[in-house]
């Protein structure tokens, strides 16, 4: 989807644009190619990544190890090889291409009747949304900007030190990969807080949508999400979000611990990084369902209820003739199916405590941590066996 049709897209939607005002979605227009993610995330690794990677290597290049006295160096540093060629990329994408996949799934539910406007009150939503988020994008720009170069001037405090053996300095200065270090950091957590903030705002735009349009679900709806499930992915790109940045905390704790020594202040950088991937995971993951929870739990139970009354007096009816002996194949199959499209309707999903969701929750916020910080508790197991097993057998 290039920018010509992005904008015809929007028309049709109203003209809504989450975009105005976004420094990041107009230095990186994303389109829905698959050659355009490619370019993005490349040009992302481009931009941190590579001249990390060549500074790095000139520094250990032209100096001693014992001079530089490193415990651990960039390419060992798997954090950061994670953060910059995996998370950094998702994070823009995710963020570049937020517009587009919010603007198709509303014309779908659109298309299918799921969502439906009354006169001109999409319209309405649309001018007004737009002027919210030129408000918000700007707005969400300069907090970006500020938590970007808090975080660069803590790690900076934090790696800094002689003593620490970061790869970023020598003798307590930073080197010229150092520099570059932390501008990625910034960039990187500058993309994030605009990522969570305009999650939230769309969770917003979502909830006055469902107020002032009509909401019709379709159980029967091959989605198997009573037609909602085009917004339903919106949480699933966030499932993403949290699932790479939930590598990333885990990977960060996992070096921290194995080669950097004992330090208060990284001890308190992991426990602030820690804290907010807590917060903020299920609010991301699980805020843009919300909107469509109390419809989908209203429809749900009014069918149930219709099923339930219809089951109740054919039963009543069936009892009445039990004593007769008149009870029918007929009324029989009629009784089956009105118990099977009962356990059809319970399976609906009610967003987002239903089972399937919880389960992609769990998975895409703790499988990560778990799995990562698992490899300490993996290794000590494995000793322990290892140091028995030489004692009994040699």
């Amino acid at each position: 989807m290039d920018r010509t049709h992005k904008h015809a897209v929007n028309r049709q939607f109203f003209g809504m644009d989450t975009t105005v005002a976004s420094l990041v979605h107009r230095l990186l227009p994303f389109g829905g190619r698959f050659a355009n993610a490619f370019t993005l995330c490349l040009a992302a690794i481009c931009l941190i990544w590579l001249p990390l990677a060549v500074c790095s290597y000139v520094t250990l290049s032209t100096h001693e190890a014992s001079e530089l006295g490193h415990r651990l160096s960039f390419f060992r540093d798997w954090n950061i090889q994670f953060a910059f060629l995996v998370s950094f990329p998702c994070l823009l994408y995710l963020t570049c291409s937020d517009h587009s996949h919010l603007v198709t799934a509303l014309l779908i539910v659109q298309k299918d009747g799921t969502v439906q406007f009354q006169g001109d009150s999409g319209q309405v939503i649309s001018r007004r949304w737009t002027q919210h988020f030129r408000r918000i994008n700007l707005l969400a720009q300069w907090i970006a900007v500020v938590v970007g170069s808090v975080v660069a001037y803590f790690n900076y405090w934090v790696f800094s030190p002689k003593e620490l053996g970061y790869w970023i300095a020598k003798n307590g200065v930073l080197l010229p990969e150092g520099y570059f270090y932390l501008l990625g950091l910034g960039l990187f957590y500058a993309v994030i807080t605009l990522y969570v903030l305009r999650s939230i705002a769309i969770t917003f735009l979502l909830a006055d949508i469902v107020k002032s349009a009509q909401v019709h679900l379709l159980p029967m709806h091959p989605d198997k999400s009573a037609g909602l499930n085009p917004v339903g992915k919106l949480g699933l790109r966030n499932q993403y979000a949290l699932m790479v940045l939930g590598i990333n905390l885990g990977l960060a704790i996992l070096i921290a611990s194995q080669y950097l020594p004992n330090s208060s202040a990284l001890l308190a950088l992991i426990v602030v990084a820690t804290v907010t991937y807590c917060v903020l995971g299920p609010i991301v993951f699980v805020a843009p369902l919300l909107p469509f929870r109390n419809a989908m739990l209203a429809t749900k139970s009014q069918l149930m209820a219709e099923v339930a009354q219809r089951l109740r007096k054919e039963l009543q009816r069936l009892r009445g003739e039990l004593p007769q002996g008149t009870i029918t194949q007929e009324d029989e199959d009629l009784v089956n199916r009105l118990r099977k499209m009962g356990e059809f309707l319970d399976e609906l999903p009610v967003w987002p405590f239903d089972a399937a969701t919880f389960r992609k929750f769990l998975t895409a916020y703790l499988a990560p941590l778990i799995s990562t910080l698992g490899l300490p508790v993996f290794q000590v197991l494995f000793d322990y066996v290892l140091k028995n097993y030489n004692r009994h057998f040699n």
